[in-house]
């Protein structure tokens, strides 16, 4: 992952307000943080620094349940970290909405991907359900994958585990704080491992027919502007709540981009709402499919968008992908691994941005032609 370009953050005097949707996610994590201390008692299976055999394990369960694109993606440098670790372990997932089993198709490992329903405490009976499920197996080892999440801890502590590892255990001194990077460094404190290699990047694990489909769909929406043989950029101009970038900030931003970079085709990727955020100035592209937009993206090779679940979609393919951050840390959310990068643009200047995208994107491709 490619250094931080930083600019001082805005502020704003004005208050604000809770809406009554952040009410409700407040209160529902509340009580689940209460259940978390007084319903959970003490486990005595909890492993430390070291405590984890390096054979033996067998049958693995990893909890993250949360329902968000990009956190079930930040999953997958945990699972290729347990296959090197436990080549002939199968592993169980208890996750949440439903992008977890496109997410996960590809790793051969995944045996019983279980979901729970993004407003779990709005049913109980289908959550009690998973859970009791879960409870009906036994693993030998547990991992809490999500540090901080009550749901997460409930859900490990009831599971039947000979040796369960709890990400936040783990001690923070010294090392990164990305979210995609500590379970795997907690896996390897656990073992006793050394943990300064290299965290894997993230990975969709695309086979070779979903690259040619992608490869093929570009084509397809190139075809319309005669740009095949013209580098290609891949926009995503949304994102939710206060990450999302106005579509003004936009407009200044590609127009400052594309005057630094150079001719280009770009390809604007279109939320499922269907609408336009560049004016309709560029080809569109749309799919629900999350592979076949990874595989779409990976063929277009450079990706653009703020902080987002399609975000760390693209940085889990071989494009080169930039995360445009406001108020949002990328010390825990950049887009990880390869030739990414995150540049933060709170101070509300799209020249300045796409100045700093621009420059990265430049030296990459200078770096391609001398080798």
């Amino acid at each position: 992952m490619r250094p931080i370009a930083s600019f001082s953050p805005a502020t704003s005097a004005e208050p604000t307000r809770t809406p009554m949707h952040g009410k409700a996610a407040a209160w529902r994590r509340h009580l689940a943080a209460w259940l978390a201390r007084h319903l959970i008692a003490p486990s005595r299976n909890l492993v430390g620094a070291g405590g984890l055999p390096t054979s033996g394990i067998q049958r693995i369960l990893v909890c993250r349940p949360n329902h968000r694109l990009g956190n079930t993606l930040l999953l997958t440098p945990l699972l290729v970290e347990i296959e090197r670790r436990f080549p002939g372990a199968e592993v169980d997932l208890l996750s949440a909405g439903p992008a977890a089993h496109a997410v996960f198709r590809g790793f051969d490992i995944v045996g019983d991907c279980t979901t729970l329903d993004r407003h779990a405490v709005r049913r109980p009976l289908a959550t009690l359900g998973a859970l009791r499920k879960l409870r009906s197996r036994r693993y030998d080892l547990v991992i809490d994958a999500a540090a901080g999440s009550s749901s997460g801890r409930i859900a490990s502590a009831m599971a039947k585990a000979r040796y369960q590892l709890r990400t936040e255990a783990m001690p923070t001194d010294g090392g990164t704080t990305h979210l995609a990077a500590r379970p795997v460094q907690a896996l390897r404190w656990a073992l006793g491992a050394t943990s300064d290699a290299q965290v894997p990047p993230l990975d969709v694990r695309l086979s070779d027919a979903e690259r040619q489909g992608g490869r093929e769909a570009l084509a397809r929406v190139l075809r319309e502007v005669d740009g095949r043989h013209l580098p290609v950029l891949a926009i995503f101009p949304n994102a939710t709540g206060s990450k999302r970038l106005p579509a003004d900030w936009w407009g200044s931003f590609m127009q400052a981009l594309l005057d630094r970079l150079g001719e280009s085709c770009v390809v604007e990727l279109v939320s499922a709402d269907g609408q336009s955020r560049l004016g309709g100035g560029y080809p569109t592209y749309y799919t629900s499919d999350p592979r076949k937009l990874a595989a779409f993206i990976e063929a277009s090779g450079t990706y653009i968008s703020a902080d987002c679940g399609v975000m760390h979609l693209a940085a889990a393919t071989g494009a080169t992908t930039v995360g445009l951050f406001g108020p949002t840390d990328p010390e825990r959310y950049a887009p990880y691994g390869r030739d990414n990068t995150a540049v933060a643009c709170d101070d509300g200047c799209p020249r300045q941005a796409a100045a700093r995208v621009a420059m990265h994107l430049l030296r990459l491709r200078l770096q391609a032609r001398s080798t």
